[in-house]
């Protein structure tokens, strides 16, 4: 049973209210102006309040101006039959659960009821020690007690003193720079740049001259000299993220300086000398890429001399409590909220959750929760991407499924927001499969298939190549 009042200057509201208040077993209260309704929660101090917008005298928003200056713990409803865009603004902005407009429905005012009393009922999440500097300091850190994450603490901690090249091999989402940025800031190196650049983010000739920098007058709009990034490390690290996607020409030259221990910038004639480490790392198996031609063998295995494979969500999931925890407590800091718990449910739900985005996903997932959160309990009716997936799961068969799936596809590949270079990965998969499943229809027949997919047979040559495909001739 919970104490809730309610704020209406309208008779009929308040009966209606007071009558399904008591039959759902609470213990109604009633104001008609927000005078009287401050003394009542002074005195009574009630769980939830059901306020409207426009009393006589003193505004429902100056009542929620009041009671965030005398920090009562009331949760406040707004009502209003004037459902406008500035009045919902201002009502959340000052601090409203809900915002409800007339005329009320009596099951959205029960689930919210039974929403708040479960929210504050769930005991805190938090029951791992996180040192605040983890939260506030300025290096990034990898979360997790799981032991597959304990192994990656380990290599990383005999990488700080061996001075050795590392790929990192993992999917997109799961922390590979930040394993980069552990081995740097826990090493000698620290005193010096840690630079990172994305090798699949630019074109080839403006990749170049963000490695290795050009002269002035090198080409069109080279106006002044400029240091590339091996240049600007100086005996710091560079790390090259998605190494996979790195273009022939450049592969030879990235080859070069690797074994040169210096480059040249474009346009220039005298070498530099290079000192920093390299660190690079792939969402792809660059074995397997070097047995498809893709990728350069000798730069391969200068690279990996020491590989590190980080391991994807799924496969740590006993890390999710202690991710959640530091993710919530980091939106705390980010956004000002005061959020101390999450509800068993939407835990349960997370732990479920298979993760394609991995942790970048779930730190998503968190902050905007936490955006929307307006108590201090994390419910499982905050986690959108639930509702996402079970209407994913709920799409009809047919062409709608494919829409559906493809949809999929891109909102797990693409993160919640974060900018990934997931097209030709998608679009590769789709005509791989498409192949393959051609390919065992026909009997490996190429011409048939070929005929089946409408593609050209020397173009279905090229790509049962292209994708190492064993055919049986």
């Amino acid at each position: 049973m919970a104490t809730i009042l309610i704020v209406d200057d309208e008779d009929k509201i308040c009966f209606a209210f007071e009558h399904f208040l008591k039959d759902k077993g609470h213990q109604p209260l009633i104001a008609s102006n927000a005078e009287d309704a401050l003394e009542i929660i002074e005195t009574r101090n009630p769980q939830i309040v059901f306020l409207d917008i426009r009393l006589p005298g003193m505004s429902g928003i100056n009542l929620m101006e009041e009671l965030a200056e005398k920090k009562s713990k009331s949760t406040v409803v707004v009502m209003t039959a004037y459902g406008n865009m500035d009045t919902a603004i201002e009502a959340m902005k000052r601090g409203a659960y809900e915002y409800l407009t007339k005329p009320i429905d009596l099951d959205q005012v029960s689930e919210i009821i039974d929403r708040i009393l479960q929210s504050r009922e769930v005991e805190p999440l938090y029951r791992i020690d996180i040192p605040d500097e983890l939260i506030d300091g300025e290096e990034k850190t990898l979360i997790g007690q799981s032991q597959a994450i304990q192994d990656i603490y380990k290599m990383i901690g005999l990488l700080t003193t061996n001075d050795v090249p590392v790929l990192i091999e993992g999917e997109s989402g799961v922390g590979k720079e930040l394993v980069s940025q552990a081995i740097h800031f826990k090493s000698d190196r620290k005193k010096y740049p840690f630079v990172a650049i994305n090798c699949g983010a630019m074109p080839e000739t403006l990749l170049e001259t963000e490695l290795f920098g050009h002269e002035k007058g090198a080409f069109t709009g080279a106006d002044t000299q400029k240091k590339g990034k091996f240049e600007y490390a100086d005996m710091g690290t560079i790390f090259l993220d998605e190494i996979g996607d790195l273009q022939f020409p450049l592969q030879i030259k990235l080859l070069r300086v690797l074994q040169e221990k210096q480059a040249v910038r474009v346009g220039g004639l005298k070498p530099i000398p290079i000192k920093a480490r390299v660190i690079t790392a792939t969402n792809k198996n660059l074995a397997e890429q070097v047995e498809l031609g893709n990728f350069r063998s000798d730069l391969y295995y200068r690279l990996q001399l020491i590989t590190l494979r980080i391991p994807p969500l799924r496969e740590r999931k006993d890390d999710i409590p202690q991710l959640v925890e530091y993710f919530i407590r980091k939106s705390n800091r980010e956004l000002g909220k005061n959020i101390q718990g999450i509800e068993k449910k939407a835990l349960d739900a997370l732990m479920d959750y298979n993760w394609p985005g991995n942790v970048r996903q779930l730190e998503n997932v968190i902050k905007r929760a936490a955006i929307l959160t307006r108590g201090e309990t994390l419910g499982i009716h905050r986690l959108d991407f639930m509702k996402e997936k079970s209407q994913l799961n709920d799409s009809s068969h047919g062409e709608k499924s494919v829409e559906a799936t493809a949809r999929r596809w891109f909102r797990e590949r693409n993160s919640f927001g974060e900018q990934q270079c997931f097209y030709k990965d998608i679009m590769g998969t789709v005509e791989r499969t498409f192949i393959v499943e051609a390919l065992k229809v026909c009997d490996n027949n190429q011409v048939k298939a070929s005929e089946l997919l409408g593609m050209n047979r020397s173009t279905l040559r090229k790509k049962i190549q292209e994708y190492g495909l064993k055919v049986d001739t």
